[in-house]
């Protein structure tokens, strides 16, 4: 049974941790520990911790299959079975601090990487809605428009939509060691000296671990408590307690909600010196109200004074993607569309230049470039869209409009070959579009 632990957590460094909504898929090796010290690795990564675990586990089976083959079996047996079993729950209780190391990082350390993934989880959600077909649902379905990564509401669901298969098996890994720990008999002397010693040792462990993981969720609270106060219109103690917040946890600075509630207080306070924060208060106020250009303009100027900010860009992204998405694109007859298209160009064409790994930005292009038969603009864009995602029905749908393209400038070998590549990116038969044009049927 350790035997089979350790495999199960070597197979669990290779399987994907955790997926991005854009496609990319993350292994435990690809995933650096964060606990919120600041003291991030790529060389420490959940990869070597299933490995150390792994090795753990071998040895402890090592050591029972000597011990069970051993000559003399009188003594040496009752001497090396306690401390097994002693070995197979530590091992045990390792086994769960991964999981719980990984839950910790994405629902209160690695705030980056939660801002990260909702700016593309939007991205991928306002494509799969102008792909032409369905796709697959979600497990828990976000709404993009109010989605906010910093509540614990949001940060939940993000998480279970993308977790990935591997950070489920060392819990079955624990559970196999905490059963096998039963096939060792206990000593058969078990003092009151043993006793206090292992007490001490476990609450020592707990308070370690308390101390290693609790640093981001007080932050969290402390965030809470700031939004309270905002409520309250208590600005000034507002401001005091987000700034324990961030110095509990850097990685706060990087999500952009925690600055527009930065800046909610400081425009209150101090209403003739903006900042960049106030700035994007005012804009996601705006954007509230459904007055996107007053939105817009909030963040060019908000944009002048944090121009190197990721959360600034992340805000723009937004109110460039409501912007465009106001002319409803792409929907109706190809005829009739034209117009609304063309008007959703400019912004659209603003949000590729400020971000130009943004994969809605290029598809939208591509997609009305196509409408407007500027065949070559349609392959440059979706080009752009594959170098970018892999999705596969993203990725799908960039192929059929590769291949569109290359039928209307003629060239009905290469379309045929990006329309075969489309339908091995579909198993589940979604891309009718594809196949369609494939079959001779449009």
């Amino acid at each position: 049974m350790p035997a089979l632990t350790g495999s199960v957590l070597g197979v669990a460094s290779l399987l994907p941790w955790l997926r991005d909504p854009l496609g990319k898929r993350f292994s435990a090796w690809q995933l650096p520990v964060d606990t919120g010290w600041q003291l991030r690795n790529g060389m420490f990564n959940y990869g070597l911790l299933c490995c150390c675990e792994a090795l753990f586990a071998f040895w402890i089976a090592l050591q029972a299959w000597q011990a069970l083959h051993a000559e003399r079996r009188g003594p040496a047996q009752t001497q090396v079975q306690p401390s097994l079993a002693t070995c197979c729950t530590i091992a045990g209780l390792l086994c769960l601090l991964l999981p719980i190391l990984f839950l910790t990082q994405y629902l209160y350390a690695d705030m980056g990487s939660v801002a990260q993934l909702t700016n593309h989880e939007i991205q991928a959600q306002l494509v799969k809605a102008k792909l032409g077909y369905g796709s697959a649902a979600q497990f828990l379905p976000i709404e993009t428009i109010s989605f906010d990564p910093i509540t614990q509401r949001g940060r939940v669901t993000l998480l279970l939509d993308q977790i990935g298969s591997g950070s489920f098996l060392p819990l079955a890994g624990a559970l196999i060691l905490l059963i096998s720990c039963r096939l060792f008999p206990p000593p058969m002397h078990t003092g009151s000296a043993r006793k206090r010693w292992v007490i001490m040792w476990s609450g020592g462990f707990i308070f370690i671990l308390l101390i290693l993981l609790g640093r981001t969720p007080a932050a969290i609270v402390c965030n809470y408590q700031a939004q309270r106060l905002l409520a309250q219109g208590d600005y000034a103690k507002a401001l005091s307690w987000l700034d324990r917040a961030e110095k509990l946890n850097p990685s706060l600075d990087q999500l952009p909600s925690y600055h527009i509630e930065r800046g909610q207080a400081w425009y209150f306070l101090h209403p003739e010196q903006p900042t960049a924060d106030s700035q994007v208060y005012l804009a996601a106020f705006y954007r509230q109200q459904n007055d996107l250009l007053s939105s817009y303009q909030e963040l060019l100027a908000a944009r002048q004074r944090a121009p190197e900010a990721q959360w600034v860009l992340d805000e723009f992204a937004v109110t460039l993607e409501r912007l465009a998405e106001m002319p409803h694109p792409l929907n109706g007859t190809s005829n009739l569309r034209v117009r609304r298209d063309e008007s959703s160009l400019t912004w659209l064409y603003q949000l590729s230049q400020a971000d130009p790994r943004n994969v809605y930005a290029h598809y939208m292009i591509g997609r009305i470039k196509y409408d407007l038969q500027d065949y070559n603009q349609c392959e440059v864009q979706m080009l752009a869209v594959l170098n970018v995602d892999q999705e596969n029905n993203i990725a799908s749908s960039a192929y059929t409009y590769l291949a569109l393209s290359h039928i209307g400038q003629g060239d009905s070998i290469t379309a045929r070959d990006d329309l075969f590549k489309a339908q091995e990116l579909d198993p589940a038969y979604r891309n009718n579009i594809a196949r369609e044009e494939a079959s001779g049927l449009r």
